[in-house]
């Protein structure tokens, strides 16, 4: 299938490659290690009949790795079809199909590469919210020793992977969503670690409070709930959080992707 012997030559040398478990470097005697960059070259190889076959039958897909869909007009359509592919993967490819993977079901209800398609819309899964989510909690908790700015550091690293990911498509009240999200989770962070109030009624008068209306908003404030408190939005606000150099994931959106979702 592949003419060029030195590609075959680097694929070989990185199925041989070994793993590493422990510390210690392990051989592999079959298969392709998980998270392996030849990954999804091999799966295109594999794969490349399957693209061949789906076109020569006119079906509309979408194909990455070994994860895709195809698309039709009915239930019944679906089924026949998936049971047609299903059979050619595995007899005439010989690869196994995981059954409890493949499905037949309206496109709104399959998430696709932590994509999902309602009302003829591109969103951000329900799923993919839910770790990113999860994952910020992680990098924001208010125990973390870390300094504001470091934290703030670690943060936006994952934020620029992810929006670089996501970012294809213009999702400006998504976005407009989890920034706010996430600022009041540093906001939350921020006033745990200002254990002494004087900071933080410093900065409130300085954003134009009176010492008494700081001291106030300071004694009656409380954990989580205190971040929604509009003193403190309007003291820690969106000037705040790009002084200490915060990322907006908004900051990132770009024009909506412009070619066919599907190809054929």
């Amino acid at each position: 299938r592949i003419a060029d012997e030195a590609l075959v030559t680097l694929i070989a040398r990185a199925l041989k490659a070994g793993v590493m478990v422990d510390g210690r470097l392990e051989k592999t005697t079959k298969g392709c290690p998980q998270g392996s960059p030849v990954s999804p070259m091999l799966s295109n190889i594999v794969l490349n009949e399957l693209d061949q076959e789906l076109e020569r039958r006119g079906h509309r897909y979408c194909r990455w790795a070994d994860d895709f869909l195809i698309l039709v007009k009915s239930e019944r359509a679906a089924r026949r079809v998936m049971d047609g592919i299903v059979k050619y993967l595995e007899e005439e490819l010989r690869l196994p199909v995981n059954k409890e993977k493949s499905m037949t079901s309206p496109i709104k209800d399959v998430p696709f590469l932590g994509f999902q398609i309602l009302r003829g819309k591109i969103r951000v899964s329900n799923k993919a919210r839910a770790k990113f989510k999860d994952k910020v909690r992680r990098l924001t908790q208010r125990n973390n020793p870390l300094s504001m700015s470091e934290n703030i550091q670690e943060l936006n690293k994952y934020l620029q992977g992810w929006v670089a990911y996501f970012g294809i498509q213009e999702f400006k009240k998504i976005f407009g969503e989890l920034d706010a999200w996430i600022r009041n989770r540093l906001r939350s962070m921020q006033l745990k670690k200002w254990k002494n109030p004087h900071k933080f009624q410093r900065i409130m008068i300085q954003s134009g409070f009176k010492p008494q209306d700081a001291h106030r908003v300071w004694v009656s404030m409380n954990k989580w709930q205190s971040v929604h408190r509009r003193a403190v939005r309007f003291t820690l606000n969106l000037k705040w959080f790009r002084a200490q150099g915060l990322l907006f994931l908004n900051d990132f959106t770009k024009r909506p992707l412009e070619l066919p979702l599907f190809s054929r």
